[in-house]
């Protein structure tokens, strides 16, 4: 059993460091999840399981114990700390958030794009990968509003609410290819998706009850997330001192704005219409909101590329630091608990 603990302690070390190596070459970082993150998944669980049996067998408690424990915390990293944010409405397929790969191609790119005269490589390089990066969540948010439009239909909800459903959809078919041309400027190529074949697999998810579905994934997604989104691009915007970059910052600001709006007024509307179906759902959402996993400003597998970058160029190119992200993020969720309460005592 010692033995066995210690190879998969080594087994694990060895692939980290080539997952870690790998973010080096990989553009795409569902490449490198595809790679690495899930054989390590395992075996780190196994390595878990390993540990637990090992506490309970004598000469071998200790290492059982430091494996277990190295076991979560690598786990608890590696599946919550790896990824960072973007603009738009998660599109999740059986509780996974997943976005599109991408390739060099022209036919999502159309926009104003930033001059990069004044940048070094590495903040061009950033700067690419960050916007890629938004524009890889905003192509995901075409498909999640897709999927709130038809569970509307499915629920006999009005006109207004489809009609605004599939504006939003529009809305981020346009910022995505805003930021693909943002990203093009600073890095003199193009970029376009690949398929998303997962769509076919699960893309409704429509065991759960629709009702739930649509009012708790509103308040956590939508009037919470999409408000946060706003907050990030306007501040954003605020310090960026690039023309082309900025006017894409204030629109994708005031239309993110104008989504999570669509959220409250969806809520507002299940709340009037099922409030016995709903009501303690949304309750139980808006407590679970203070353990919503906060979207970070970079993501782990493009922190090499944001390191290498000058960090003055970054704030006059829009890109705010972690810090201050945290900030709105807990401006916006005391914001969004305040409301929800007004809604649901009147």
């Amino acid at each position: 059993m010692k033995k066995f603990i210690k190879n998969i302690m080594i087994l694990n070390f060895l692939l980290l460091i080539v997952g870690i190596a790998g973010g080096f070459f990989f553009e795409s970082s569902r490449q490198w999840l595809g790679i690495i993150f899930y054989p390590l998944i395992i075996l780190l669980l196994i390595q878990i399981v390993a540990g637990v049996i090992g506490i309970f067998t004598p000469n071998v408690r200790l290492i059982s114990l430091f494996a277990m424990v190295h076991g979560l915390v690598e786990l608890f990293c590696m599946v919550f700390l790896a990824m960072g944010a973007g603009w738009g409405r998660p599109l999740r397929i059986r509780g996974r958030q997943i976005h599109p790969d991408l390739r060099e191609g022209t036919d999502w790119t159309r926009g104003p794009r930033p001059d990069p005269t004044n940048l070094d490589e590495p903040t061009r390089q950033a700067l690419e990968a960050l916007w890629l990066h938004d524009a890889q969540k905003e192509h995901a948010s075409v498909p999640a509003f897709s999927r709130i439009s038809w569970m509307l239909a499915a629920i006999g909800a009005p006109a207004e609410l489809m009609e605004w459903a599939h504006r939003a959809a529009l809305e981020e078919i346009e910022h995505t290819r805003l930021c693909f041309a943002i990203a093009a400027g600073y890095a003199g190529r193009s970029h376009t998706v690949e398929p998303m074949p997962d769509l076919l697999i699960g893309g409704l998810d429509t065991k759960a009850d629709p009702l739930h579905t649509l009012a708790t994934e509103s308040l956590s997604d939508g009037c919470q997330l999409e408000d946060f989104n706003a907050d990030v691009a306007e501040a954003c915007a605020l310090i960026c001192e690039e023309p082309a970059t900025r006017t894409v910052l204030l629109q994708i600001a005031s239309e993110e704005r104008s989504h999570a709006e669509f959220s409250w007024a969806l809520l507002t509307w299940l709340l009037e219409r099922y409030p016995e179906k709903i009501k303690q759902a949304v309750e139980k959402t808006a407590i679970e909101l203070e353990n919503y996993r906060r979207p970070t400003a970079v993501g782990w597998d493009k922190k090499h590329l944001v390191a290498q970058a000058d960090p003055i160029q970054l704030l006059k190119h829009g890109r705010l630091p972690d810090e201050r992200w945290k900030e709105l993020w807990d401006k916006r969720l005391t914001q969004t608990q305040q409301r929800l309460k007004e809604l649901l005592e009147n």
